[in-house]
């Protein structure tokens, strides 16, 4: 029997084929499997509950590269504030107090975010939460309280740095600006947007 030109063509293309099957195993590479997806990693919330503990602040903040030097700690009388810790901090004291409250601490510690620190204060007051943290010496003699130096203002950066995580956000007061981070003026000294605070009796008296 004659084969055609066109069967034998076909005959040799399926062989053609086959061979090359054979060279190279005889079966199809598989498809890659399908690589799963990462499970992203939650990050837990440092920020403290209230009433916020001075002592868990000043075990935070040491963990996080803040170099203090604790010197005493005591209480306060009928419970407030509650604790108090005296520290330094670059060679500079530091206080850290606790208060029962973020109300306390505004009325008993006498922290008004709309005034300067004044003579006998820390150059820089920070409020977060029930914590208030007196960064600075204290004199009564100066005319007003000292401005941090460079590497003084960079140590109180990074003060400011590792508190707004745990108590923030913070409120200022100091005397030249400072950077915060989530700053906030508290609600309750922030003044109306719809009427003026009205002239202590000292502003109106005559002299």
């Amino acid at each position: 029997m004659r084969t055609s030109n066109r069967g034998l063509r076909a005959a040799c293309a399926v062989a053609a084929v086959t061979a090359l099957l054979s060279a190279c195993g005889g079966e199809p590479s598989p498809s890659p499997a399908p690589v799963a997806a990462a499970t992203p990693v939650v990050t837990p919330n440092p920020h403290l509950s209230a009433p916020a503990s001075v002592d868990a602040v000043f075990r935070w903040i040491g963990a996080h590269g803040i170099r203090i030097t604790a010197n005493t700690a005591s209480g306060g009388a009928n419970g407030e504030p509650v604790k108090v810790i005296s520290a330094t901090y670059t060679d500079w004291p530091l206080v850290m107090t606790q208060f029962t409250t973020a109300d306390a601490l505004r009325k008993i510690g006498r922290f008004d975010p709309k005034t300067r620190p004044r003579p006998g204060e820390a150059p820089y007051i920070l409020a977060g939460m029930n914590i208030l943290v007196e960064f600075g010496p204290s004199s009564t003699n100066d005319p007003s309280p000292t401005k941090a130096d460079p590497a003084r203002r960079a140590a109180l950066e990074a003060l400011v740095a590792a508190l707004d995580p745990i108590v923030g956000p913070l409120t200022l007061r100091s005397v030249d600006p400072v950077a915060v981070p989530h700053a906030t003026t508290l609600p309750s000294l922030a003044p109306s947007a719809t009427t003026s605070a009205a002239p202590s009796p000292a502003a109106t008296r005559k002299p």
